[in-house]
């Protein structure tokens, strides 16, 4: 049986490299994209720096053809600068970076891959940012915000032929996130939480190859994988 292939950019995060572990366990020829030396688990590793989009979306492109694909059965656009200042302190480059890499590499990449990727699926990795932030994060925030705008329209530009979905994560149980919490800070975090849990990357890979293999009536979805963070109200009469 021919092996169904996957481009996950990003594929060095602590997001990227469990999906590129995870579609591999599940089968899957993996194509990793990442601006860092390479060095993931995927069939296909390619280094390349979104950030100059041209240039970047043809390198891809070229290795595509080079490896005698015909198909690509899903795209997810997982790369992402995330850029914390205070908003004083933000920069032309600051954003043109962030635009670059969040925005418009992705869109690009479905534009130079579409005929690849028809009968496929496309997945943007979205964050909860899109929806409730907090101060510093203004660009990124901004940035997610629109790959929820260009999930929804490029699903019904390329419909039927290729389903566009987006996920927006919240916490999820990666090496940087522990990074930057104590043990009695990430246990803080678990709580604030409803489901009681920091993500897993492992189970967001479950359902970003459900949403892959297109067994599911939904494109152009936003899809809040967030533990329920984002429906609970904090305020001075709050139990949390």
């Amino acid at each position: 049986m021919k092996k169904k292939v996957i481009l996950i950019t990003g594929c060095l995060g602590g997001i990227g490299s469990a999906m590129v572990d995870f579609f591999k366990e599940e089968g899957w020829f993996v194509i990793g994209t990442d601006k860092r030396e390479s060095f993931s688990n995927a069939d296909i590793k390619i280094t390349t720096d979104l950030s100059e989009v041209e240039n970047a979306v043809k390198t891809i492109e070229t290795t595509v053809k080079k490896a005698g694909l015909t198909k690509i059965d899903a795209l997810i656009n997982n790369a992402a600068v995330q850029i914390k200042k205070k908003f004083t302190d933000f920069t032309y480059d600051d954003w043109l970076e962030s635009v670059n890499v969040n925005i418009i590499a992705g869109c690009l990449l479905v534009q130079k891959l579409q005929k690849y990727l028809k009968g496929g699926s496309v997945v943007f990795i979205g964050s909860i940012h899109a929806k409730q932030s907090k101060k510093e994060f203004t660009i990124y925030a901004t940035t997610k915000g629109a790959i929820r705008t260009l999930t929804q329209s490029l699903s019904l530009e390329l419909a039927p032929d290729i389903m566009v979905n987006c996920v927006a994560p919240a916490a999820i149980d990666t090496p940087m996130l522990k990074a930057g919490l104590t043990k009695a800070e990430y246990e803080q975090l678990k709580k604030y939480h409803p489901a009681d849990m920091i993500g897993s990357p492992k189970e967001l890979s479950k359902l970003i190859l459900t949403l892959c293999e297109r067994n599911v009536f939904l494109t152009g979805a936003y899809i809040e994988y967030d533990g329920g963070i984002s429906k609970l109200l904090h305020d001075p009469g709050s139990n949390q």
